[in-house]
């Protein structure tokens, strides 16, 4: 199970961090390759003001969401019921999209707020709680 739950969460950031690199090569992360040959080759021109929902979804939710959800994958491989520490981390992990959005809001970090974003972090976050706990309970019982 750890080594699957990996591998989707290692899928999920290539998958969020490819949308990054072809629509939003502005994010902080690809500052380093910006204006590069590379960066060039894979830039994909979205025209994203028009209004349309299901794109702007694409673009701005969906790798948010994507690498929040692998974040919250990952966490659970390091999880123990028994450490306080380990607890503590999960709940970090889990409010951690949460608190950059707000503090983008107050202008304390760079970034644009975006309820919509908050509105996908908890829809993830809300869903994985309950498969975990399905699975908790079904393994319990088997």
């Amino acid at each position: 199970m750890v080594k699957k739950n990996i591998f989707w969460a290692i899928l999920l950031l290539l998958i969020g961090s490819g949308i990054y690199a072809t629509c939003r090569q502005d994010v902080i992360f690809l500052a380093p390759f910006k204006g590069t040959k590379l960066m060039e080759s894979l830039k994909i021109d979205i025209c994203y003001h028009n209004g349309d929902v299901f794109t702007y979804f694409l673009l701005f939710c969906l790798p948010d969401g994507l690498w929040y959800l692998a974040l919250l994958l990952f966490q659970k491989q390091f999880y123990n019921a028994k450490s306080l520490t380990s607890k503590i981390l999960l709940i970090i992990s889990a409010l951690l999209p949460f608190v950059l959005e707000f503090l983008q809001y107050f202008k304390v970090i760079k970034g644009t707020f975006d309820i919509f974003d908050i509105c996908f972090y908890l829809l993830i976050l809300i869903i994985f709680i309950i498969v975990w706990k399905l699975k908790n309970h079904y393994t319990r019982k088997a």
